[in-house]
């Protein structure tokens, strides 16, 4: 695998590399670029990538910088493991590196065309699963294998399909969608709903959901929280509704709001206190609680009014 320096990537054009992750942006103005953060979720345009200097900032949190700050801020490594990673992407999907930043603004952008779509079979998906805590046979079960055109070249990736037949798409290297982009809602026969996310927090509750022989209830995922306020008519529809959103300012805002809306919904994220999301915890402190009846009474503890509490009792097969 070939090296790249520093040097060479912050002459890549920072608009391409977004959009070669499947960021594309909600207004151009001039050369300012504005996008939802491809670092958290929010619900207003507050990313700007000024195309000219070629530098970002992030209004919602305070940060910016160069491409460098930005893949280190992406996928939360330091600068030798980004360059890594970055070599690694050019290798996977082809000539990015051949992309540099113009000197004026071109307003095209690369669209996303699914060719295929397949159970799960590619080891390096299979693979990522495994790093995620998901059974091959339950990704099965909600996921597709997709292969998808970007440019001229074909990649794959794990496709999760919303209610308008878009796909979100994971792999080991990128997170992006294809439109349209939009919630999926699981129906279930329950007046009760769990609300999540991302596909991932929604995949790791159904290991535990089994493990623990709960009861099947119906599942919204939101794919974005930019779609709560679409959401919220479909939401009204439950007697019981229980929110599992990142412990961030967005996820906080995005549950409150909820709450405020519905007065049978609640928050449910104390579960994963101290990861970002469910998944995350899912992953770190999961594979740690060997005792069944441990994980049990943690559980029990956190949810003490939970309709289902007395099935934690019980922690049941384990899936894993």
């Amino acid at each position: 695998m070939s090296t790249v320096t520093i040097s060479e990537v912050k002459q890549l054009d920072l608009v391409d590399f977004l959009a070669f992750l499947g960021f594309h942006p909600a207004k151009v103005r001039n050369q300012d670029y504005w996008y939802l953060s491809p670092l958290r979720d929010e619900l207003n345009a507050s990313f700007k990538v000024d195309r000219k200097l070629n530098v970002w900032y992030d209004h919602g949190d305070g940060r910016g910088g160069t491409i460098i700050d930005f893949g280190m801020a992406f996928y939360k490594c330091d600068i030798p493991i980004f360059l890594s990673k970055f070599a690694h992407e050019l290798s996977f999907h082809g000539q990015l590196g051949q992309h540099h930043a113009p000197a004026q603004a071109s307003h095209e952008e690369p669209k996303i065309h699914i060719r295929a779509e397949r159970p799960i079979t590619a080891p390096a998906l299979i693979d990522y699963l495994d790093r995620r805590g998901i059974p091959l046979e339950l990704a099965n079960r909600y996921c597709r294998e997709v292969v998808y055109r970007l440019g001229k070249k074909d990649f794959y990736a794990i496709g999760f399909k919303n209610d308008k037949g878009g796909f979100e798409l994971r792999n080991a290297l990128i997170k992006l969608s294809n439109s349209p982009k939009w919630i999926t809602l699981i129906p279930e026969d329950s007046r009760e709903l769990r609300v999540f996310e991302g596909s991932f927090d929604f995949l790791s509750f159904k290991v535990l959901e089994k493990r623990f022989g709960l009861p099947p209830s119906s599942y919204l995922i939101l794919n974005s929280v930019a779609f709560l306020r679409e959401s919220i008519p479909v939401i009204r529809q439950y007697s019981s509704v229980t929110l599992y959103l990142d412990h961030d300012a967005t996820g906080r805002r995005a549950t409150e709001k909820v709450i405020q809306e519905h007065p049978a919904a609640r928050d449910g994220n104390d579960f994963y206190k101290g990861a970002k999301d469910l998944n995350e915890w899912f992953v770190s402190v999961y594979p740690k609680l060997s005792d069944a009846q441990q994980l049990a009474r943690e559980l029990q503890r956190k949810f003490p009014g939970d309709d289902n509490s007395n099935q934690l009792r019980n922690p049941g097969w384990r899936i894993r």
